[in-house]
Parts: structure tokens; C-alpha cells; sequence
């Protein structure tokens, strides 16, 4: 996979979920709690396998009577087609609606807080976690048909996937579906998981994992110096040994960069790479509580 196609494989589209049993049957589905949302918040949530296996990382939200599950673009015609098989008797529709809604990332001085929602022009702002030294950030959503802002970002465009990096967001892309339970992805530590609502598949994987369980392996953000790593691709120790797996990917020039990887905890000490770069350990953002 080249650079190009990396970016593309970060592009978001949109799953519609509505109908009246849409709440439940989102509830049923998802690490986090659709019932806790409301109109002015959103938040990150999984899907996984019933092995606790992440088969997507979606971004929540209400919107035009129903919900929106905001997910890379690839990903959706799968995606839907499972999502279709839990439908069963509830009234539900699940449809894609990347086509018909604009994507596009923003930044500024004047955009939600992190996890709120706010309507401004006809566009809905989500806003997202910074790192730091970064200025606010939000993800506009709109109808298709309404022009994008000015200086506003494609949600595969480098520079918003860089932002993405560095504020810490794991992403599943085809090359990395069902290889991770979510607390490997760091989602425990985003707010993604809600361990007190009912069942959903995975959760008993999931909760064994957080009660009873050691987190061996998670995501952690670095810099890359060589050819550009891509998604799916080996972390690699001096002896070539396996030690974890690239999830994103930002250039900052043509050989150099950042990413975030799920890695052994006990490797991350030692001299890391993947087959064409070296590998240095970058702080996230946010607390990583052993």
C-alpha cells in the first residue's frame, strides 16, 4: 500500500441508522450507550465480533431523526451488509449515506468543546479533541449539495489525518479489521466504552479484559523516518520479530512522519521499526494509566 492509498483508506463516509427501534437497536450493537447521547453530544463507540474483535470504530451522533455513524468510506458496503443481519424484527433502516452528506474537517478558535454537537448554517460541528499545541478542531457535517468552507480539510487529506495522529483517534481500515479488542485500540480511555449498559457482541470478552484482565498491547503514537509505513504493516524489533501493528499514517515530508501503532507494552523500550522505516516513541495527549 502506497501513501495515496493509505489517505484514501482514512476517508469517512456515513452510515444512516433511523427507524424507532434505531435506539435500541444501536444499543444492542455498540461499546457505548446511544440512549446517553442526546442531541448536543456525540461520541466514539465500536462494533466488534463475538470475540470482542473491533470490526469498526465509528463516530455517533444524532442526526435527521435518526443516527449517523461516521466510519472510513471502505469499510461501509460490509459494514451495512452485517449490520442488516441484526436487524431481525426491529424496525430499523440502515443505509449509506455517504453520498447524500459532506465530510469535512475544520479548525478555529470558535467550535464546540470536545464530544459536543452544535447546528451553526445548516452544518453540524462535532467537535474533536486537539493535541496541545494544535488549534480547536471540529468535523462539519452538511447536505452534499452545500459547498465546503473555506480552508476547510477532506477527511483524507494529510494534513487532517495528521491531526488525527496526534490527538491520539485509533482508526479500523480493512487492513486492520477484527485484529484488536477495543481497550487495545485505547477506546477505554476515550470514553468508547460504557462497561454498564447491557449485552452487545464482544462484551464479555471486553469486560474480562477490564475487570479481570492485563492490557498487554495498545496504541501508541510515533515518528517515522524512511518509506512511509501504511496501515496493517509489521512493528518490528531489531531480530524482526513481530512486536505490534501500524493503524494510521501522516507524512510531514517525503520521509518523514508520524503514526500510531497497537504495540506490546514490553517492546516499547526497545529499538522499533516496520521492513523501510525506524521507529521513535511520540507522546499522546491524553493519560495511558498502566
Amino acid at each position: 500500500m502506497n501513501e495515496s492509498t493509505a489517505l484514501r483508506s482514512a476517508a469517512l463516509g456515513a452510515i444512516a441508522i433511523s427507524g424507532v427501534d434505531a435506539p435500541t437497536f444501536l444499543r444492542a450493537q455498540l461499546t457505548n450507550d446511544v440512549l446517553r447521547l442526546g442531541p448536543n453530544r456525540h461520541f466514539l463507540a465500536a462494533w466488534c465480533d463475538a470475540k470482542g474483535r473491533t470490526r469498526m470504530i465509528a463516530r455517533v451522533c444524532e442526526y435527521d431523526e435518526g443516527y449517523v455513524l461516521l466510519v472510513p468510506r471502505e469499510l461501509i458496503g460490509a459494514l451495512i451488509k452485517r449490520l442488516r443481519m441484526y436487524v431481525l424484527r426491529d424496525r430499523v433502516d440502515v443505509v449509506d449515506a455517504s453520498d447524500s452528506l459532506r465530510l469535512t474537517g475544520v479548525t478555529g478558535s470558535d467550535l464546540p468543546a470536545p464530544e459536543h454537537c452544535e447546528w451553526r448554517d445548516q452544518a453540524l460541528l462535532l467537535g474533536l479533541p486537539a493535541a496541545p499545541e494544535d488549534e480547536a478542531r471540529a468535523l462539519r457535517i452538511t447536505r452534499a449539495d452545500q459547498p465546503a468552507p473555506d480552508g476547510s480539510l477532506a477527511t483524507d487529506d494529510n494534513a487532517w489525518e495528521r491531526l488525527e495522529i496526534d490527538s491520539g483517534l485509533p482508526c479500523v481500515v480493512t487492513a486492520t479489521q477484527g485484529l484488536f479488542v477495543p481497550q487495545m485500540l485505547n477506546l477505554h480511555w476515550l470514553q468508547a466504552i460504557d462497561f454498564d449498559k447491557g449485552c452487545y457482541p464482544g462484551q464479555e470478552v471486553i469486560a474480562r479484559l477490564h475487570y479481570r484482565g492485563r492490557l498487554t498491547q495498545r496504541v501508541f503514537r510515533l515518528r517515522w523516518q524512511g518509506q512511509p509505513p501504511a496501515p496493517g504493516d509489521p512493528v518490528i524489533n531489531a531480530d524482526h520479530a513481530r512486536q505490534g501493528t501500524v493503524i494510521r499514517v501522516a507524512t510531514d515530508a517525503a520521509d518523514k512522519g508520524t503514526a500510531l501503532a497497537v504495540i506490546k507494552t514490553a517492546a516499547i523500550a526497545a529499538a522499533l521499526g516496520t521492513c523501510h522505516a525506524e521507529l521513535t516513541l511520540a507522546d499522546l495527549p491524553y493519560p495511558t494509566p498502566e
